[in-house]
Parts: structure tokens; sequence; C-alpha cells
């Protein structure tokens, strides 16, 4: 029985108790007072059901309700009308009668209120006026001493009761809401923590985010960053009708570089050319990024090419003016060759048309030479061009004072003008592509063999440039065939041709680089005299 009490909700237990004993103790009086009024002993008999056996019953009976709590509540009101009836039955004595009626009301406010209190009263005189429905109407409010004593000493011990039950359940409240608080504390603690945390992760994502975007070495904008970005922006300038360029940024000769400074050396002198170009880049629309390797890019939003030009021109400068040691440079210090192309309305409508413009813009930068920029047309050439060459181009005429003083030298020198004006005199007169092609192939075969005769001489007889000039002639014999190649496959016609041959072979190199070496070669050939 205790066990299964317990299992019971808080208030079924108490009022089991509380019933139990009151009941128990109003059986008690009125035994007293049967004694003591001489009523016959048959009296007792509906006292043991209702104050002894009826607790027990309307406990089993809220202990296998489906809502024990609200039947034990309803049982109040039942209390309320068979004391009443109890009463009447024993015609109204005053303390008894008084003693019930007060411990039903009491119970009753405790539990619901004024409202309760009223309910109760009602339910006394329904179950009074029944029973004197029934047995009649008798009144004797005389109450004898042991039961008028019995009766205030159970009513003082039932109202402290009750007062101890509501004082326990403040306390219980009054924990429960300590308890609550510290609780509310804690929680606030632990979302401030939270809080924290997740300003953290939100800090953690921000990173993982830019170094997911950033290369580490240089901390620009990486490849990936770069493709969609550029996506974005071309769809943008397109749409709004603004001009977007586009740079690609190689380093001269970094593999050079590399081998001979180390890698940690590379690794600066990568990271010397990304602050150069972040403090280029510095509008907000501009995007600075490594592209790979020792390229880079430079994309500039809303910018025409002769802008980007200027532009490219000033940060090649800058890189130069670094004075970063580069024994394999022809410059004797690091540079960088730059190329550009322009989004227009005619060419370059793509990511891929404008980054292949760029990369054969930088392509004919280093091959150019180095330490340059180049443009790419604004009108992309077409396949099917012919071999048209500007009209102020003239044959190219040996002079005496080309001489180096070296006869296989000048005689290779007179080979190679003769074979530019036989390339010349095709273009002028119309020859077949195949016929060109041909004849510039020759070319590359016959500068092939005066560099490395020319190369022998200068080293045989020991000038110090020997090296940078062989450098030269590498970068000259790799663009020659890359623009053979070009030509065969009928992407650039006779001019880009041409002017190879008559500014970057002859008026640059043959009439400029190779002057380095006459005075050493005419007193070389004193000496031998």
């Amino acid at each position: 029985m205790a066990g299964h009490l317990k299992r019971q909700p808080w208030l079924v237990r108490t009022h089991h108790r509380l019933r139990a004993v009151s009941f128990a103790l109003l059986f008690v009086a009125t035994a007293l007072h049967q004694a003591d009024q001489d009523l016959p002993a048959t009296v007792l008999i509906p006292a043991f059901l209702l104050l002894l056996v009826y607790p027990q019953l309307q406990f089993w009976r809220a202990s296998r309700s489906t809502d024990p709590i609200q039947t034990e509540l309803r049982s109040l009101l039942l209390d309320s009308f068979l004391l009443g009836a109890f009463m009447a039955a024993l015609a109204f004595p005053l303390w008894l009668s008084f003693s019930a009626a007060l411990g039903t009301l009491t119970n009753n406010a405790a539990n619901k209120g004024w409202r309760g209190a009223r309910h109760a009263l009602a339910a006394l005189g329904c179950g009074a006026l029944l029973e004197m429905a029934f047995g009649g109407f008798h009144f004797s409010p005389k109450t004898g001493l042991p039961a008028t004593a019995f009766c205030m000493l159970g009513l003082t011990g039932y109202l402290l009761a009750m007062n101890h039950i509501g004082f326990s359940r403040n306390a219980q409240l009054r924990r429960a809401k300590k308890n609550l608080q510290l609780r509310e504390q804690e929680l606030l603690a632990a979302n401030n923590s939270l809080q924290q945390h997740l300003h953290e992760i939100h800090s953690l994502q921000e990173q993982l985010r830019e170094q997911a975007v950033r290369d580490p070495l240089t901390n620009l904008y990486n490849r990936r960053y770069l493709d969609s970005t550029l996506e974005r922006e071309l769809s943008r300038c397109k749409r709004d009708g603004q001009a977007l360029s586009l740079m690609m940024i190689d380093v001269d000769h970094f593999k050079n570089f590399n081998d001979h400074y180390g890698h940690l050396a590379g690794d600066e002198a990568l990271k010397s050319v990304a602050r150069g170009l972040q403090a280029s880049a510095k509008r907000a629309s501009d995007l600075a990024a490594r592209y790979g390797g020792e390229e880079f890019t430079w994309v500039l939003a809303d910018t025409d090419g002769a802008t980007a030009q200027r532009l490219a021109e000033d940060f090649r400068a800058a890189i130069a003016a670094l004075q970063i040691a580069h024994e394999h440079s022809l410059q004797g210090r690091l540079t960088v060759s730059i190329g550009i192309a322009t989004l227009s309305n005619t060419a370059y409508q793509t990511v891929a048309a404008l980054t292949r413009a760029a990369d054969a813009a930088l392509y004919r930068a280093k091959h150019g030479g180095r330490n340059q920029v180049r443009l790419a047309p604004i009108v992309p050439r077409r396949s099917g061009l012919g071999n048209r060459i500007p009209a102020n181009f003239v044959p190219l005429v040996w002079h005496q004072a080309h001489e180096c003083g070296d006869p296989t030298i000048d005689a290779q020198h007179q080979q190679l003008f003769g074979d530019a004006n036989d390339i010349l005199y095709a273009m002028l007169a119309a020859k077949p592509r195949e016929a060109v092609a041909a004849l510039f192939a020759k070319l590359i075969s016959d500068a092939t063999e005066h560099f490395e005769d020319e190369e022998d001489i200068l080293i045989g007889t020991g000038f110090a440039g020997a090296a940078l000039h062989m450098a030269i002639h590498r970068e000259l014999a790799e663009h020659a065939d890359y623009l053979l190649g070009r030509y065969t496959a009928l992407e650039i016609d006779g001019t880009e041709l041409f002017q190879f041959l008559a500014h970057d072979l002859v008026a640059r190199h043959m009439l400029g680089a190779d002057r380095a070496f006459f005075n050493h070669i005419q007193q070389t050939s004193s000496v031998a005299a």
C-alpha cells in the first residue's frame, strides 16, 4: 500500500492522508458524542462506513482513474455532500457539525479558491436536505464536553496540518523557483558560452572560407576564386556595357632564378611581386590573383585596353625598380612580362577567349625580349587572312657598318638579311601561304645555325656576355617557331611575321644586341693578326 501510495501524484497522496486522519478523528468524536448522548450504537455503523471505509474507497477510485488529480478534486464535493447528510442524521450536533463543515470548506477553498468553498457549502446543504427528506428534520445541537474538547483539538490539528501543508508546498515552490532561477542563470551562461562558440565558429568559417580562396604563399586570391569571379565580372560588364581588361603576368626566367638562388629566395621573389601587384590593384573592383607557379593575373573591371596598358607599364617598372638581382636575366634583375586582353563588342566575349588572348599577348611579350607589355589586338585575327603587310615595309639593305669583323658572323648576318627579304618579296608577290611558310622555315634553320656558330665564336674568344647572349638566341628561336606554327594554322597573317623579322630579329638583335660584342671581336682579331 505504501509503495502504491508513493506512485500517486502529490495531491492524491496528500488528500488521502488528510481525509483518512481527519475522518478518523471525526469518527472518534462521533463515538464520544454517541456515548455522551446515549444514542443507539447503530449510529456508529454509518459513521464507520463513511469515516473509516469511505476514505480508502475514494483513494482506490482516484488511484485507478486515468486522471487521478481531477478525480480527487471532484471527490472533494462528494466529501461535502456526505458530511452534510451525516450531520443531518446526527441532528446537527454543534461541534461535530462545525468541525466537519469547516474542514471540508477549508479543503475546498485551499484547492479551488472561493468558488470551491461556495460549491462545498452548497454540497453540504444538499446532503443535509436529502437526509432530512428521507429521515425527517431533527435538531439537537448539544455536544458533550468530551466530544467538544476532542473536536476543538482535532479541528486545531486539522487547521495546523492544512497550514503546514500550505507552508511545505510554498517552501517547495520557493525551492523550485530558486532552482529555476539557478537553472535560468546556468542556461543564460550556457547561452552566452554558446553564442561565443558560435561567434568563434563563424570566425573560423570565415577564416576557412578566406583560406580556401587565398594562395597560402602570396596571400593573393587563388585560381579557383579567379575562375568563379572572372565569369561573374565578365557577365556583369557585358550586361552593363563596360570594358573589362585581363592581365596575364609572368616572372621572367623564374626557373633559372630558382635554380640559381634556391627555392626560398624564389618564394620571397614571388611574395615581392605579389606585394607589388596588390599595391598596384588599388580599386575595390580590382582582382589580383596567383594563376599558378610564377604567373599572376590582374582583372580590371570598367577598364579599357589603353588604361590597362598604362597600369601594366607602371607595375612592370615598379617590379624592375625593386632591383632583385637575377644573373640569368638580360637586365640583371628580376622583371616581369605582361599580356593584356580587353573585352569588346567584337572580341573576347567569353572567359576562355579573353584568357587565351591575354595568354597569347603574354607569349609575345616573353618571346619578344621579356620585361615588356603586349596588348592583344582589339579585333582578333581571323583564319584565312592573306599575306598583307604594311606599305612602309621595305627590303633590308646590308651596309658595311653592320659588320663586326668576324667573316663567319658577317656572312651569316647577310644571309639572314637575304632570307628576310625573300619572305618580304614573296608576300609582296602574294605567294601562297605554304611558300611563305617554307621561306620562313628556311630562315629559322639558317638562324639556328648562325646562333650556334656565333655562340662558339663568343665562347672561344672569351666574351663575358656569352651566357646572356645565348639566352637571347633561345628566346628568338622559340618565338620564331611559335610564329611559324600560328602562321601555318592560319591564326596570323604576314604582318606579325614580318614584324618579328624586321623588328625583333634584325633591328633589336643583329643591329642592336649583337653590337655588344663588336669591339670584343675586333680587338680579338687585331691581337690574332
